[in-house]
């Protein structure tokens, strides 16, 4: 683990409202980021956080178009949901979360997510795939809640969301 990680978890147990979101083992959060640059290189990137233990991967994206931020932050969502979708069907969590939160800094999320129609049908299909993990997660795991909420001021020093957005900027080279 890099120096710069390992002070973001130093901070992240330092906030008291980030840290309660690193010990609450009822919830879990998902921090999704992404990151573009000029040259039409992109990626995702999210920190999973769950009783007390925390993990960031990143993925590079290969598109070589530009289709803003907005569509970059639906890409880290539904990158944040697979991963949501592997821990829990395959891994041994334990306690059983209650709760699943991707935490997005896309203030228009939920336009984007009840938006009727787009200029670009690459939105469009990203939505519905959104859609479609959500329904399938909660067909699975009825008992766990999943939201998408945008994070307001809980993005102000947030510790576990900066991490992912490190991440996805070293993927691309940043």
């Amino acid at each position: 683990m890099d120096s710069t990680m390992d002070a973001l978890i130093k901070h992240a147990y330092a906030t008291p409202a980030v840290r309660a979101n690193l010990v609450n083992s009822g919830m879990i959060s998902l921090y999704c980021d992404y990151s573009g640059s000029e040259q039409h290189v992109h990626a995702v990137a999210c920190t999973f956080v769950f009783n007390r233990t925390l993990r960031v991967q990143a993925k590079r994206l290969e598109y070589d178009h530009v289709l803003g931020s907005d569509y970059g932050e639906l890409q880290a969502i539904y990158f944040s949901l697979e991963w949501l979708a592997r821990a829990l069907t395959e891994e041994q969590l334990h306690p059983m979360p209650k709760s699943a939160v991707v935490w997005t800094d896309c203030h228009a999320i939920e336009r984007l997510l009840t938006k009727a129609s787009f200029a670009d049908a690459r939105y469009a299909v990203v939505r519905d795939a959104i859609h479609a993990i959500l329904e399938r997660l909660r067909a699975e795991h009825p008992d766990v809640e999943i939201l998408i909420k945008h994070m307001h001021r809980h993005k102000t020093n947030n510790a576990l969301h900066r991490m992912a957005h490190n991440a996805a900027r070293k993927c691309i080279g940043k």
